[in-house]
């Protein structure tokens, strides 16, 4: 189908790069009523004027914007434009949704059962049934260069000075849920009760982002590497892990199976055996892997390997670990991950373990 997206905020950013609400479809143009924004791009596209809708050939307009029934009653009053072909983000969602649930009915694996249950009666979530357990709430605070911090477990955890996705409740800012994704029953969970004991050991944490999971165990740990491609978050972590750069290396390329003026290897930045290796870096995990076989196979260390970015991932993943000689389990429950083309679910982690 030919879509144009009714919106140029977040609604309709969020559209945009969810690929999975829009699988074959070819998005032709934006539209909004903000008349400075016409003729202009918006990732490439052009923005027009609602009243050019009328002179377009599409398929479907999409409606990106919490007001979505201002803009029904303006279509319906002002153009001419077939009602039928209307509808608005929410209303594909729930088209996702439905398409998920209709294909694993029939599944007889349990914990997909689940997230189809879940999904009957609540909105669509990239946890699948998981509802969470670490909810809590952290008010944001600001160091005299301007820079916003939170306090976690006791200690500064710095984000980016132009973030702005902080959670404003009565004129306060706040972070919400750092460790929401991290609770006992979360598809993505990085650390079983069994997997990490924290003394002493070699951590290495690769797609670090605001730093939880290192900034737990930093003063435990005896080495931290620390792998962040992102310029705005490396600059905040290095402020959050000043206090203990004594034990914490940098590294702000990207981790690949291949060395170059932008990425690195596990193998060339890491000399020493190490205990613990946690990788979310956003699908590019099986060339990092195979980047570091000298260092996995030559370590007894436990992996957390997140394996929901890319179809096939979890048993690709998988299949290299045991090459390296560790033994594979999977997390609890299944992801759905919108920011690819398959809608299906996913294992979020996959776990690897070495006899010592």
């Amino acid at each position: 189908m030919k879509i144009i997206v009714w919106g140029t905020g977040q609604i309709a950013g969020g559209y945009l790069i969810r690929r999975a609400y829009h699988v074959n479809d070819e998005i032709i143009a934006f539209t909004d009523n903000n008349k400075m924004l016409w003729g202009q791009k918006y990732e490439n596209y052009t923005i027009l004027a609602p009243d050019e809708l009328c002179d377009k050939e599409f398929d479907r307009l999409v409606i990106c914007t919490i007001h979505y029934e201002e803009i029904e009653e303006q279509i319906q009053r002002l153009l001419d434009i077939d009602q039928n072909k209307v509808i608005t983000y929410f209303e594909v969602e729930e088209e996702t949704k439905r398409f998920l649930i209709n294909k694993y009915k029939d599944s007889s694996d349990s914990e997909i059962q689940k997230v189809v249950g879940f999904y009957k009666v609540n909105p669509l979530n990239v946890f699948g049934y998981y509802e969470g357990d670490n909810e809590v709430t952290y008010p944001v605070f600001y160091e005299s260069d301007g820079m916003p911090y939170i306090w976690f477990e006791n200690k500064k955890m710095y984000y980016p000075m132009d973030y702005d996705n902080f959670v404003l409740i009565d004129g306060r800012k706040y972070v919400m849920n750092v460790m929401y994704e991290q609770g006992e029953h979360s598809p993505h969970r990085y650390v079983q009760s069994d997997n990490f004991t924290g003394e002493n050991m070699v951590i290495v944490d690769a797609g670090v982002c605001e730093g939880n999971f290192a900034l737990r165990y930093v003063e435990h740990a005896k080495k931290i590497y620390l792998i962040e491609s992102d310029k705005d978050w490396m600059e905040a972590l290095h402020r959050t892990f000043k206090p203990y750069v004594d034990k914490v290396v940098f590294c702000s390329r990207f981790l690949s199976g291949e060395d170059s003026d932008t990425t690195i290897t596990l193998d060339t930045l890491i000399s020493e055996k190490i205990d613990f290796l946690k990788m979310d870096i956003e699908g590019y995990e099986r060339e990092a892997l195979r980047g570091g076989s000298r260092v996995l196979s030559e370590s007894i260390a436990n992996c957390a390997i997140c394996s929901y970015h890319r179809h096939g991932d979890e048993a690709a993943i998988r299949g290299l670990l045991e090459d390296y000689g560790y033994h594979t389990d999977v997390s609890e429950g299944y992801m759905f991950f919108p920011f690819d083309t398959e809608l299906e679910f996913r294992k979020g982690v996959v776990y690897g373990r070495k006899e010592s």
